[in-house]
């Protein structure tokens, strides 16, 4: 999955993808995206990392049992990464 921010603007993009979990913030500055993602309901910013909401992720796919199942492997690889925290998810996030 990837969350794209674009100005004042965040969405998921690519929610099939569920081997990698990026955030892309692209032609905005780092307060302007934190606010993005907040006001989407998506996360928040913090430093070389987003904290995503694993509840706002769950709702950008598809919804069918194959990816719900996906889903539910890709939070549990993050889990045993130490990537989760309560309700959220810890993402990389690329600049550019």
């Amino acid at each position: 999955m990837i969350v794209r921010v674009t100005g004042e603007r965040a969405a998921v993009e690519d929610a099939s993808n569920l081997r990698e979990l990026r955030v892309d913030i692209v032609e905005t500055d780092d307060a302007t995206a934190g606010g993005a993602l907040r006001a989407a309901g998506l996360g928040e910013l913090s430093g070389e990392h987003a904290w995503l909401d694993i509840a706002a992720l769950r709702t950008a796919g598809n919804g069918d049992d194959e990816w719900l199942a996906g889903f539910a492997d890709m939070i549990r690889y993050a889990a045993r990464e130490g990537w989760v925290e309560g309700d959220r998810v810890r993402a990389h996030v690329v600049r550019g």
